[in-house]
């Protein structure tokens, strides 16, 4: 659930479904490429250190989304008369501050800084598709992971909750601003 096999399940899954996604997945992997062949191996942290702390991001917004997704499901179950997450914004109940102060997460983005004042200005301008690809994968992929939690807990709570029974009503709404929001986010 945490390594590359995850990654490329994300990237496949984006590829098939985002019109934009592919352009910026090539640019990704170009410019990594290029400052490989730029940078060489002599540098710290290396273009595989910098790979790595990219995906050890990703795989820690997937991980925790996907919790809150499953913990949003079980706390609707508790008390179905609260407010619920749908009626919040995005960045509140995926809790974005809690997510990037993740011992992976943050660790990763030191990676990432120090990598980047490694550069030179022109590997600072060809760095910016790295940005482009992870502005693209902390923008999607935390949404699609809260949601999945949120349908997992509908097959899994019944097997071990005593009572449950899933919220047809609010997953249908879940589904439907989803599928919204990715479809505006398709076009864009």
């Amino acid at each position: 659930m945490t390594g590359k096999p995850l990654i490329q399940s994300l990237e496949n899954y984006l590829e098939e479904r985002f019109e934009s996604f592919p352009a910026a997945h090539n640019s990704y992997i170009k410019a990594i490429a290029q400052l490989r062949e730029e940078l060489g191996t002599d540098i710290s942290p290396s273009i595989d250190d910098m790979v790595a702390a990219v995906d050890r991001q990703t795989t820690s917004n997937l991980l925790f989304s996907g919790s809150l997704g499953i913990k949003a499901n079980f706390d609707n179950f508790i008390d179905p008369l609260t407010r619920n997450f749908l009626d919040v914004d995005f960045e509140i109940y995926l809790r974005e501050e809690t997510a990037h102060r993740l011992p992976k997460y943050a660790q990763s983005q030191g990676v990432l800084d120090q990598f980047y004042t490694s550069l030179s200005a022109d590997q600072k301008v060809l760095y910016e598709d790295v940005i482009a690809y992870t502005c693209y994968l902390e923008t999607i992929a935390p949404k699609l992971a809260h949601y999945y939690g949120y349908l997992l807990g509908n097959e899994l709570f019944p097997h071990i909750i005593p009572g449950y029974h899933s919220d047809m009503a609010l997953s249908l709404r879940y589904c439907m601003m989803m599928r919204d929001y990715l479809e505006r986010n398709n076009r864009s």
